[in-house]
């Protein structure tokens, strides 16, 4: 069976009307936000590209352009919060593997500012995942948020869900669910990684149903969809032939026959600039935390301390003859001594496993993390706690129920891409 047919037999077990009730609850939900916050958002505001023609800025793995690009986001949604970026990166970054996923999630949504906090800026489709999390922050800071029961604040799905609903879904569609590739030559060896991501609260199916309503809704031609990958393109073509035939029964189901006062959409020429200097690249990651300093010595010096003496008593005995192997001994052992004495001083290094850098005897912080030096422990100090981290880790392990990844990107997902 060809990937193809295998796509279009697990396509017609999932597009077809009646929806299923989890599909009706998306519809529930993208009503409750066009009746609070009006449909211009969701049939007029122009769909967003998923192509440079809307993202114009060169794409760099740095703090700024993490920024710059939730900005144009916010902008294309014509919305205008105050974005705070924080860097968690780890001072060191150890990761080899050729597909490397980004890691930047929402640490606040308050009086008009999101806050996220970035963890790892990957090669992955960082702008499709931020696509979701724009949706979801235009939720949290959204006034009244009626459209909530008995959550307490938006999630993945609510996020994702709102996205399509701002004109991000080609965007947003995009990462729901995508495949990943790359190839690298090492000597004479050529390495290849692939992977399945998907990102946000919904999957393919779901993802594609909104974005072929928000279609059928609209008059003119959508020139955003050429944009969207392959596989999400005859997901939405599929979505269309079957629910054109119903558009009034979804304007009903949306509240789109109602009267309600239009609601003006307004942004300005262009999206916010970062200011030049916000963000330093690789700050401290430990500014502010406590950690340890690990004492050790080198023994290299005995051995430099030793062959110093010996040279230096050989060579006194070879020009007059009077030094026996007595004083040959005694002569490597004060090398030794003074190499103890001068070589193998006391040095400390950094307790965290992403630093592990020297730290000045009289230093009270770590000069590469910034962390403030509480105590000093010794080699298998520092060994009995990276135990006792592993155990801990396994003892989690145990108790995570396999049967909560039995769905996962690697089965049916997977048949559908």
């Amino acid at each position: 069976m060809t990937a193809a047919v295998a796509r279009k037999n697990v396509a017609d077990k999932e597009v077809a009307w009646p929806l299923t009730r989890t599909q009706h609850e998306l519809l529930v939900a993208l009503a409750s936000m066009i009746r609070t916050f009006g449909a211009e958002r969701m049939l007029e505001a122009p769909l967003v590209r998923a192509d440079t023609k809307d993202f114009p800025d060169r794409w760099e793995p740095t703090l700024d352009t993490v920024h710059q690009l939730l900005y144009r986001l916010c902008w294309h949604a014509h919305i205008d919060p105050e974005i705070a970026v924080v860097d968690t990166r780890p001072l060191r970054d150890d990761d080899q593997s050729m597909l490397r996923t980004s890691a930047i999630e929402i640490a606040s949504c308050e009086a008009g500012v999101a806050t996220f906090e970035v963890a790892y800026i990957g090669n992955d489709d960082v702008a499709g995942m931020l696509a979701h999390k724009v949706g979801q922050i235009f939720l949290e800071l959204a006034p009244g948020e009626p459209f909530r029961t008995a959550r307490t604040a938006a999630d993945e799905r609510d996020g994702s869900v709102a996205a399509v609903f701002l004109g991000l879904g080609v965007v947003a569609a995009n990462a729901a669910m995508y495949r990943r590739h790359a190839t690298r030559l090492v000597g004479r060896e050529e390495r290849s990684e692939q992977l399945i991501a998907s990102a946000g609260g919904l999957d393919i199916a779901d993802i594609t149903m909104l974005v072929a309503i928000q279609d059928i809704l609209r008059d003119d031609v959508q020139d955003a969809l050429k944009t969207l990958h392959g596989p999400q393109r005859e997901w939405v073509e599929q979505w269309k032939d079957v629910l054109d035939p119903h558009e009034d029964e979804l304007r009903e189901l949306l509240g789109l026959d109602e009267d309600r006062a239009p609601v003006s959409l307004s942004r300005p020429a262009r999206p916010r600039v970062v200011a030049a200097g916000t963000h330093v690249e690789n700050p401290k990651f430990n500014d502010g935390r406590d950690i340890a300093r690990v004492r050790q010595r080198s023994f290299y010096g005995i051995a430099a301390g030793g062959f110093l003496g010996l040279f230096a008593s050989a060579g006194l005995h070879a020009a007059s003859l009077l030094v026996g192997v007595p004083a040959l001994i005694a002569g490597v052992t004060a090398g030794v001594a003074f190499g103890w004495w001068r070589w193998c001083r006391p040095f400390y290094t950094c307790s965290e496993g992403a630093c592990l850098r020297l730290i000045p005897t009289t230093a009270k912080a770590c000069p590469s993390c910034g962390g403030t030096v509480s105590e000093t422990i010794t080699i298998p100090d520092l060994h009995a706690r990276w135990r006792k981290m592993r155990e801990e880790e396994d003892a989690r392990d145990e108790q995570l129920d396999p049967s909560e990844f039995a769905g996962d990107v690697n089965s049916e997902s997977r048949r559908r891409i």
